[in-house]
């Protein structure tokens, strides 16, 4: 129960959400949209490599660490990705 309370209390709603990718955007000086069709995996093309370094480093991280976590994605997690996404 107690873990439970801890992840829906770091869930976060729609408003804090658009204002994350605001926050994001902002710095790099790229789109509102453009950041959230990144993270919603909205393009079917995906982003170009520029866009997708300009917000990794936006969000405070290095190539390497966005490596390393693309390194670790696993089938199973990728499926279950997917799935959410069509809900």
């Amino acid at each position: 129960m107690h873990t439970r309370k801890n992840l829906l209390s770091s869930i976060k709603t729609d408003e804090e959400i658009i204002k994350s990718y605001n926050e994001i955007a902002l710095q790099p000086d790229i789109r509102k949209a453009t950041v959230s069709d990144t993270f919603n995996a909205k393009s079917k093309s995906g982003p170009n490599s520029t866009t997708m370094i300009l917000i990794i480093e936006a969000m405070g991280y290095t190539l390497g660490d966005f490596s390393n976590q693309y390194d670790s994605i696993t089938q199973s997690d990728i499926e279950n990705f997917i799935k959410r996404s069509k809900l």
